[in-house]
């Protein structure tokens, strides 16, 4: 099929998609199914010689803008530097598949497009939902523009996707990478252990606060979480005794609290955390360690120790209970003491 045909073939299935989006209101399924049958019947010959002016012939140019304005305004509204990189590859990537304008393009492409990753590129059913979720975000915001009339992915549901049982670190997993950690006399390694493992705070979130953002003396601090937006987070004297040893042993004049154990002392990376985190997981025999888990270790003793739910959210700067609720629902014993707790 050359672009010619393609951009023809779009833009009747668009023409379609209008005339029974408007009829929605007025006609019952069957009628839109009949309706939908006779339009693609007498169309499917149709010649169209001169395509409507509103067709983007330099289609690729618009494509890069409409990515560029998008991601614009996800930065104003607080999305962080790691999932703009995330967003802006999904999107090419997208773009670099289709032969014609995102404005042109319909349900039906979108779900062809969904298939060809399956298909060619062997994704999951996640990962397959994730590309959907930023391709659904995009056209909500062309949407919301009015940029376009009708959001071409509302009609595509999310595909089932089999749930993993997200598990937190047991008591005694994380004694054994603590001792691990301890017998190194790494000050700042024990420090970001025990932050992640009190604290809940994102690795993201820890790895950019400054010195002034925390309160040893109080064991507490501000960070800046999902959205931009501030909230005070609480640590425990473990991580206090050793964060205070590790900036009594710094050497540097950088302002953030952790950095790289060599010159020039540049702020530490997410990666460089996750690295460490994972070798220390393996050093201690525990596997699937990684900074988020501690998270949920934090979420999972809170609640059994008869923390309210709202009050875990908060700690852990969660936008709505739903997303803390997971955190229970993975863990059969926790949810069984939380029932247990207001039923008898």
């Amino acid at each position: 099929m050359n672009e010619l045909q393609a951009v023809t073939n779009g833009y009747k299935k668009q023409f379609i998609e209008d005339i029974l989006t408007g009829m929605k209101p007025v006609l019952n399924n069957t009628q839109l199914m009949e309706l939908n049958k006779s339009l693609n019947h007498h169309t499917n010959n149709l010649i169209i010689s001169n395509l409507p002016n509103n067709h983007d012939t330099d289609y690729e140019e618009t494509n890069q803008r409409l990515i560029r304005d998008f991601l614009k305004v996800k930065k104003l509204k607080g999305l962080s530097s790691r999932s703009l990189v995330y967003y802006d590859g999904t999107l090419k990537r997208m773009a670099n598949w289709c032969i014609k304008s995102f404005l042109e393009l319909t349900t039906d492409d979108i779900k062809e497009y969904l298939r060809f990753l399956q298909a060619e590129n062997n994704c999951s059913n996640t990962s397959i939902n994730n590309n959907r979720r930023i391709i659904s975000s995009f056209y909500g915001y062309l949407e919301n523009e009015e940029i376009i009339l009708i959001n071409p992915i509302k009609a595509i549901p999310q595909i089932k996707e089999s749930k993993k049982v997200k598990k937190a670190f047991t008591d005694e997993e994380v004694e054994r990478m603590r001792n691990v950690l301890y017998a190194t006399n790494n000050y700042r390694n024990i420090s970001i252990f025990e932050m992640l493992i009190s604290s809940g705070l994102r690795i993201s979130e820890l790895l950019s606060l400054k010195i002034d953002d925390i309160s040893l003396a109080d064991c507490k601090g501000v960070c800046l979480g999902k959205g931009n937006k501030q909230r005070v987070f609480y640590f425990s004297e473990k991580a206090k005794l050793a964060t205070k040893d590790y900036l009594n042993q710094r050497k540097d004049n950088n302002a953030f609290l952790f950095v790289q154990a060599m010159a020039p002392f540049n702020q530490l990376g997410v990666s460089g955390a996750e690295t460490m985190i994972r070798l220390l997981g393996r050093k201690a025999g525990v596997t699937n360690a990684h900074p988020h888990r501690f998270r949920r270790t934090l979420a999972t003793r809170l609640i059994r120790k008869g923390m309210e739910i709202d009050q875990v959210s908060k700690i852990l700067g969660h936008e709505s209970l739903g997303i803390t609720q997971r955190y229970i629902e993975s863990d059969r014993d926790m949810l069984k003491l939380t029932h247990n707790k207001h039923v008898n």
